[in-house]
């Protein structure tokens, strides 16, 4: 795995497991698209900043309690991108010790001098997964 992407996905995941979503934003290009079963939404970075602390207030009102990553899988599309699959491990309290694994495929962008997630698609339904664990009403 390129070095650079490998950091990326190191510092990603610190932000991620301190629920400071606020330090994830500088790792999105501009402007990049969120997809999932539900579909599909482009994003402005700017935008996701503002949302960035409702958005740890929210992992943090359904008990998050650690965030890793398991495994990353790199292929590189061209020069310039990368598709990079991310099994990720998450616990909450209700939960306690047991790890909850879900899989998120990013791309990423390699044509500036950091390379920057571009586009993310998560492969479960988050919302209903957290209604399956008991975290959500």
């Amino acid at each position: 795995m390129e070095s650079s992407i490998k950091k990326l996905f190191e510092e990603y995941e610190k932000a991620f497991n301190a629920l400071e979503v606020e330090k994830q934003v500088p790792f999105f290009a501009e402007h990049f698209v969120s997809a999932g079963p539900r579909g599909s939404i482009a994003h402005g970075r700017d935008e996701f900043a503002k949302m960035a602390s409702s958005a740890a207030q929210f992992y943090r009102s359904v008990g998050q309690t650690s965030a890793k990553i398991l495994s990353l899988d790199e292929t590189e599309i061209s020069n310039e991108y990368s598709m990079v699959k991310v099994h990720w491990g998450v616990t909450f309290k209700k939960t306690k010790n047991k790890l909850i694994e879900f899989d998120v495929t990013y791309f990423i962008q390699k044509t500036g001098p950091e390379p920057k997630i571009i586009m993310f698609i998560a492969h479960e339904d988050e919302e209903k997964a957290m209604k399956e664990l008991g975290l959500l009403g």
